[in-house]
């Protein structure tokens, strides 16, 4: 969804005659989700002329790639990551993200915890490399439950085992942590099947992917509380979305990544219009000059401000919306608890 979408407005910001009288051009790379590649495809889109970088990777590749994006010099963006530990120092200087980050959705979670009185909390995620160094940050973080943490491998067929261990600890609530939604859905039919009465969470995933919803079991994911940084209540979100419809037609949902990827194509198209130049220094102080910026996620009013020593977006938590889904698998809305 984030590629579409980063392509779909940087064919919109070129249609309005592109920035400084110059269209974009798109160089494309894939690394695979493999951390150990991405430094490779990095290097080649820069050698192809790139002169700023949206990934949408995990932030393990990320991570990997950090000394050598200090090097290139060129802004890079990291619309959909949520991982603190890429903007952090060392090797900062040229790297960005929009949303919350896992440490932001533990302290919502942690609220939420505390007031259902959610004290154990069975995870379930898959075993990929990158997941779970993504998932430790964020348990790590999550510092008001006790976690049984269950790991399967990423392609599995059969999670009965695992959700199996974790019934057995009783918990208050479980969760599903995993970026491959044909696992996400695999896990909710399991936990429905199993676990039904037991208060049900997931991240970012199955929120940003709504045509997998009709995979899951009828009324699998009832209940389901997740992260979608999606409210129709925001105009900024409305105005995104009349958008992607008229590219994908009226069957068309918003989701977080959708939104979040439009977001950061407008804010580098905005840096090189103040910088005037494709120079990546110059291109990388307005970054850091952008305040302010209306998001097209979140609540009404989330802004996303940068400075030199602020490389996260996100003026507050107010850009990550708790979701449920309904009886009929899809979206009810703002979770009501």
């Amino acid at each position: 969804p984030s590629c579409d979408a980063t392509k779909d407005t940087i064919d919109l910001v070129n249609s309005k005659g592109g920035v400084n009288g110059k269209k974009f051009k798109v160089v494309e790379g894939n690394d695979e989700s493999d951390p150990t590649k991405t430094p490779t495809v990095i290097q080649k889109l820069v050698s192809q002329g790139a002169k700023a970088l949206i990934l949408l990777t995990s932030s393990a590749g990320a991570l990997q790639a950090k000394s050598l994006i200090e090097r290139t010099g060129i802004p890079v963006f990291m619309p959909v990551a949520s991982n603190p530990l890429v903007t952090q120092a060392p090797n900062n200087t040229y790297l960005y993200e929009l949303a919350e980050t896992t440490a932001d959705w533990a302290k919502l979670l942690c609220g939420a915890f505390e007031a259902k009185g959610i004290k154990t909390l069975g995870f379930l995620q898959d075993n990929s490399p990158s997941e779970v160094q993504f998932n430790q940050g964020f348990l790590k973080a999550l510092t008001c439950v006790k976690v049984d943490v269950q790991s399967a491998p990423i392609d599995a067929t059969d999670l009965s085992a695992e959700v199996a261990r974790i019934k057995s600890k009783n918990p208050d609530a479980v969760m599903v942590g995993t970026s491959a939604i044909n696992f996400e859905i695999l896990a909710q039919n399991t936990f429905h099947q199993q676990m039904a009465d037991t208060p049900r969470f997931t991240e970012a995933t199955l929120g940003a992917v709504p045509s997998a919803w009709a995979q899951a079991h009828s009324g699998a994911l009832n209940g389901v509380v997740g992260f979608s940084g999606i409210t129709a209540a925001n105009p900024a979100t409305k105005s995104a979305e009349a958008y992607f419809k008229s590219k994908h037609g009226d069957s068309f949902t918003m989701t977080q990544f959708w939104a979040q990827a439009y977001d950061g194509v407008q804010l580098l198209a905005k840096a090189f219009e103040q910088a005037g130049s494709t120079d990546g220094k110059k291109v990388n102080d307005a970054v850091q000059s952008i305040t302010g910026h209306t998001a097209s996620f979140g609540y009404t009013g989330f802004t996303l401000s940068f400075s030199k020593d602020k490389h996260l977006g996100a003026d507050g938590l107010c850009g990550e919306v708790l979701v449920e889904w309904g009886p009929d698998n899809q979206l009810k809305g703002p979770w009501s608890g």
